[in-house]
């Protein structure tokens, strides 16, 4: 038996998504509805065990979304879809239905690059379900516009070091970055973590840790 798990969103959203979730590990596709479709769904006994692992699924295309992309939260899971052996549709599992605001075309051109079959987008996804310390870093995002705790948690998790190596920043740029988020993060003691003269704002501090956390990403790919 083969599995499937019905998307609910906006078309144009969905739309925008498919080509960059497209391998065997995670493919979004459209037929009668949209689905989420994967190998690994194709494990399952049940429609409990096919929503369990579309969840998971889901929350990776949402952190990978907002990572590449900056669309919040936007996509639910409806109905499951088993198949026969014969690729005959059976009684589908009925659950109640989440939604994907796009606004990076560059992202959605990023993640829709196909590589050896398989788009970077589901290449990120797979990586991130086999890689403990991308799930680690993906847990730092949540469902939201990333906090001032999340841009200074997001640089210590990469490293400074590693940050400066790669020539992603310099020193003095990474000390005023974090100088700036340190002190926005413990508002209830700011004479201890002054600001930086002239500091970034919060849309060009998250601008910069999540374009850290993408070329990181990238670089374990």
């Amino acid at each position: 038996m083969k599995w499937a798990v019905q998307l609910v969103g906006e078309d144009r959203n969905l739309e925008m998504a498919a080509p960059c979730f497209q391998g065997d590990e995670l493919r979004i596709v459209k037929r009668d509805f949209w689905y989420l479709e994967s190998i690994e769904l194709n494990k399952c006994q049940n429609s409990t065990e096919a929503w369990a692992v579309a969840e998971e699924l889901l929350k990776l295309v949402h952190c990978v979304g907002y990572l590449f992309v900056r669309f919040s939260r936007s996509f639910e899971l409806g109905f499951t879809q088993p198949y026969d052996d014969q690729g005959t549709p059976l009684k589908r599992g009925l659950r109640a239905t989440a939604t994907l605001n796009v606004v990076s075309s560059k992202g959605i051109e990023q993640l829709s690059e196909v590589r050896e079959a398989s788009s970077r987008g589901a290449d990120v996804v797979s990586l991130a379900r086999r890689d403990p310390d991308v799930q680690a870093g993906f847990s730092l995002l949540g469902d939201r516009d990333i906090s001032w705790h999340q841009i200074y948690d997001i640089i210590e998790f990469i490293g400074p070091a590693h940050i400066v190596k790669k020539k992603w920043a310099s020193k003095n740029e990474l000390r005023i970055l974090k100088q700036t988020a340190n002190h926005f993060r413990h508002l209830g003691r700011p004479m201890k973590n002054p600001l930086p003269a002239n500091p970034p704002t919060i849309h060009q501090c998250r601008n910069v840790a999540l374009d850290f956390f993408r070329r990181w990403v990238l670089e374990r790919l």
